[in-house]
Formats: C-alpha cells, structure tokens, sequence
C-alpha cells in the first residue's frame, strides 16, 4: 500500500536527521531503501552494491508482506556473489547483471513473461519464501564520476486499495530522486573505506621503510602492532583488580593500532650506524680492526728489535727468545683487553676503564700520512695538518680533533670507555631524539578528532612510570593505559627480537626477568605486566614470533 506525501516526508525528514548519526551504513540504506519503496507501495526491495573487484553483492532485502528483513552474508540463501565480467558471456542475464552492464533502468510489467532475462534468481525467492513475484524495478546507483557502484530492485508495487500494479513513470522518477540519497550514502562510504585504506597502507609502508633502513630490526614495527593488540585484548578481558573497568572503544583500537605501527617513525632521521651498532668502535664499519694493526705493528716492532739485538749478541738467545715471547704475550693481553671491552656485552668496571687509559698512553710509529685520501671536510677538522703528514708517534688508542663531528664524538678511546652497552652519550641523545621527532610528525598529521590520541599512545612508548623516561619524563598517573600498554610491547618485542647486532638472542626467561626488574624499579607498569603474565600473553607471542631455541619452560609465578 502507497503512503501519503506527508508521511513519506516525515519518514525523510526522519531519516535525513539520523543518517549522520548512525555509525552502520547498511541501516542508514536500509531506512532509504524501505522508504523509497514505500512511495510506490513496493512489497520487497533488493540493495546491491558492486565492488571495486566487479563483484555484485545482494546486501540487503526487504519484504513487508512477509515481514523479512535480512542484512549481509544471510541474503547469500537468495543470491551468491555476481562476477559482472563473467556475466558478459552468458546467454540469458539477470536483471541485476543487465542493469550493470548497460547501465539502464528494467521495468518489467510481468517478470516472468520476459524472454531477455534470467529469472532464475526470482523464482528461487519465490520458492524460498512462498511468494509470487509480479511486476519489477531495476535501478542502477551511479556516483558522480558515471560510475556504477551499486543496484536497487522493487517488487510488487500497490495501490491506495493494495491492489497490485505496474511501476508507472511517476513511480520510476520518484524512486530514482530518492535512491540519490542511497547514493550518496555509498559512495561516501566508499571514499571514507578508501581513504581509511590509503592511510592504513601509507602507514605501512613507513613502518616497513624505517624497518628496511636495518636489516637487523626489520620485524620490530611489524611484531610491537601484534604485542599491543595482544596485551590490550587481555587487559579489556580483566574482570577483577585496577584493570577491572578498563574498556576501549573502536576508536581506541584503531588509534592504538596506527600508534603501534608508527611509534618508531621518527627513526628515519636516525642514522643506520647508530642503530645498528653492534660494537663500541663502529660507525659505518667496526673500526677494532685499525686498532688491531696497531698491534701488529707493535708486535712486528718487537719481532725486529728481538732480530736485532740477536744480530748484536747483546744477551743469550734464551733470554731474547723469552723476552720476546713475553712481549708477545702482553700485546696479546691488552688486544684482548680491548677486543673485550669493544663488545659492550658486560659493563666495564673501573679497573677496566683503568686498563684502558693506561694502554692508550701507548705509542707506535705511524708512517704514512693521514692527510692523504681523505675529503676536504675530513682534513678540514684535522687539528695539526702539518704532524699528520709527517711520520711520528702516535698513541695506540687516540682521541683526536678529527674524530669529532657536529654533534659526534668517534674518538676511540671515548668510545671503548662506554661502560654499558654499545652507545655513546651522544649517540643515544640521538636515538631519544627519535621520539620528538616521532611526536612532532604525528602533531602535523591532520588526524581526525576520534584518532587524537595517536601522538600520545606512540609518544609515550619511552616513558617510565616512575617518571623518568623520556621526552618529557611522565608518571604513570599521566599516562593512559594504551600508552602503558605501547611501552610494554617496545620492550618486549626489543628483549625476545634475535636479530639485533648488538645482543645475543635471549630466552624467554632470561626475557622476563629483565622485564619483571624493570616493573619492580618502576620502569613499566605493575599491573599491565601482571596481566601481560597472567594471561600468557607473552607464550602465546612467543609460539608464534620467537624461534624455538628461544622458548624454555618457565614458571610464570617466579615472574610476578
């Protein structure tokens, strides 16, 4: 049965005033789709859309005599996906695929009696349901650049009396105007899906060209997304202690989500060497290798001076072998000296720091010019051109003018005395750099309001809650619980990651006993750790990201 104008009006009115609201699509359409229907008295109404890949999906139906409503995959019973270029080639196409395919608008008095279509689709409806489909209405939605991007059909107009009739003119022009609501609906959410498409995908594409700057953290932006999600769907999952209310909204995992990905994209102004340094003397390359020909010229030196005092007879050959041997030997103690302090695996103790002040006081014969080869820049921060180019003694571990450059300090022994860890100062002022310049790329990202708290979730990941992190030294009190949850996720991702130059592949319980010090002197929250060991977070990340030789049985109370 028809409405009256006033009806249909304030249906519109009704409709237009709660699209905007209405976070479902498919129910917004729905609402047109029913009301559109409604001005012609149809009895059941098809909404398809049709993809970017060319599939046609029925994705709604409605009919009112038999009070079915079915959204989605459950209008699969009456129609499968449409492959439209498939479709070329048949005989016999349905009216959903000529509508398509011509763009063209059906109106069919009698279904049935028409010798054009395949009606294979209307007579298993009417068999499903125990009805007779009539009379018909076929129209294509076409979007503002031509394109077709969706399908309307109406079944079984009425009149005032409910009696059935044929779609009159007036009818197909009013259902056209009001399907241009339907329309639009679709084709901003289209462009909404695809611009939330193009943001997801440029997001991961950086992710994966900060990871390609190393080849040893190139899962890291990757793996932190995957911990996060873990570690968040436990903690909502709490039902007693101080997590017990934590709840987050959409919004909240989808802004958690683009943090995750991008907390580290500040990292494409931190030069490779430094986060890849895997010893305390590389730069570009580990530089322990000029110390060691230091020493082969100083064992060389001693293998001449032995010869040349044998020459001489200025003692008995034992004595010179045993002196020389003895020489040998020191070299070899204080090479290992340095080669042990270059790895950073241990800190260094003050005996050590000793050792290597009093070893770099050491002198051997450079002969050759160290002005020679070298770039104008490099000569320019020579401090003495003139001595380099001359042969004299130089210390066997140097810190010199030329090893400082802009804010680097490359000095030898500077470096060798980094008590933990491969990292100078000024190196790791560098990579906490990485942080603001994180925080200030994300401000300029124009982030729509539901997704503002992306810089805090991905600017936090460094804090403690203990307030001494960094860039700007929060406490947990100010710091949210997706952030808290960034933060744990970093580190362990880092802890259990074994393909990081600078450290040897730990277990998992070697993992969590570092982490569990870490919650008792206040770096990361106690109570998210506790879920992340209580839920097993850690075993089930572990099963599927970290290598088999990594993962021993442990006891996750020992970890509490």
């Amino acid at each position: 049965m028809q409405y009256d104008a006033s009806s249909v009006l304030e249906e519109f009115l009704s409709i237009s005033d709660n699209i905007v609201k209405e976070a479902d699509y498919l129910t917004s359409i729905s609402k047109i789709i029913k009301l559109t229907g409604h001005t012609c008295g149809a009895e059941v109404g098809f909404f398809y859309t049709l993809s970017d890949d060319k599939f046609l999906n029925l994705e709604y139906s409605y009919n009112e005599k038999l009070n079915i409503n079915k959204f989605g995959s459950d209008n699969n019973l009456y129609q499968s996906s449409i492959f439209i270029p498939e479709s070329r080639n048949k005989t016999l196409k349905s009216a959903a695929e000529a509508c398509v395919l011509n763009n063209e608008i059906i109106n069919l008095n009698e279904i049935y009696s028409s010798n054009k279509l395949d009606n294979t689709f209307f007579a298993n409806y009417d068999s499903l349901n125990n009805y007779i489909s009539i009379s018909l209405l076929t129209i294509p939605l076409v979007n503002r650049k031509g394109y077709i991007i969706g399908v309307i059909q109406y079944v079984n107009p009425k009149d005032s009396k409910g009696k059935n009739i044929a779609f009159t003119k007036e009818m197909q022009q009013e259902i056209c105007a009001l399907s241009n609501l339907a329309t639009l609906i679709l084709e901003n959410r289209k462009l909404s899906e695809d611009y939330g498409q193009l943001l997801e995908s440029f997001i991961e594409v950086l992710a994966r060209a900060i990871d390609a700057k190393s080849p040893y953290t190139g899962a890291h932006c990757q793996r932190v997304p995957v911990i996060a999600r873990m570690l968040a769907t436990a903690a909502v999952q709490e039902e007693n202690g101080p997590l017990k209310d934590f709840e987050m909204s959409n919004d909240d995992w989808y802004a958690l989500n683009i943090a995750s990905w991008l907390h580290d994209c500040g990292k494409v102004t931190t030069p490779e060497y430094i986060v890849d340094k895997a010893t305390k003397l590389e730069t570009i390359y580990n530089r322990i290798h000029e110390i060691r020909n230091r020493f082969e010229i100083l064992r060389r030196d001693a293998h001449i001076e032995y010869l040349k005092k044998r020459l001489a007879n200025v003692a008995p050959q034992e004595t010179l072998q045993a002196e020389f041997v003895n020489k040998i030997k020191e070299l070899d103690a204080e090479f290992d000296l340095v080669a042990k302090c270059n790895i950073g695996d241990t800190p260094l103790t003050n005996e050590d720091i000793e050792a290597l002040e009093k070893l770099s006081k050491k002198q051997f014969v450079r002969y050759f010019s160290r002005a020679k080869g070298i770039s104008w820049a490099e000569r320019d921060h020579m401090e003495d051109l003139e001595a380099a180019s001359h042969p004299q003694f130089e210390n066997l571990l140097q810190n010199r003018k030329d090893h400082i450059l802009g804010q680097y300090n490359r000095g030898e022994l500077y470096n060798l005395k980094v008590r933990n860890g491969t990292i100078n100062k000024e190196e790791r002022e560098k990579i906490n750099e990485h942080i603001i310049v994180t925080i200030d790329m994300l401000k300029a990202l124009p982030f729509p309001k539901e997704l503002s708290n992306v810089v805090e979730y991905a600017g936090a990941h460094h804090e403690r809650v203990d307030g001494k992190g960094y860039p700007n030294g929060l406490t947990g009190d100010q710091m949210s619980i997706p952030a808290k949850i960034m933060a744990i996720a970093d580190i362990f991702e880092a802890l259990t990651a074994n393909d990081r130059p600078y450290k040897e592949p730990k277990k998992i319980s070697q993992v969590l006993a570092i982490m569990k010090h870490m919650k008792d002197s206040g770096h990361i929250d106690p109570d998210l750790y506790e879920v992340f060991i209580r839920s097993g977070v850690y075993k089930e990340y572990a099963e599927q990201y970290i290598a088999k030789e990594q993962i021993d049985e442990i006891n996750p109370e020992d970890y509490l």
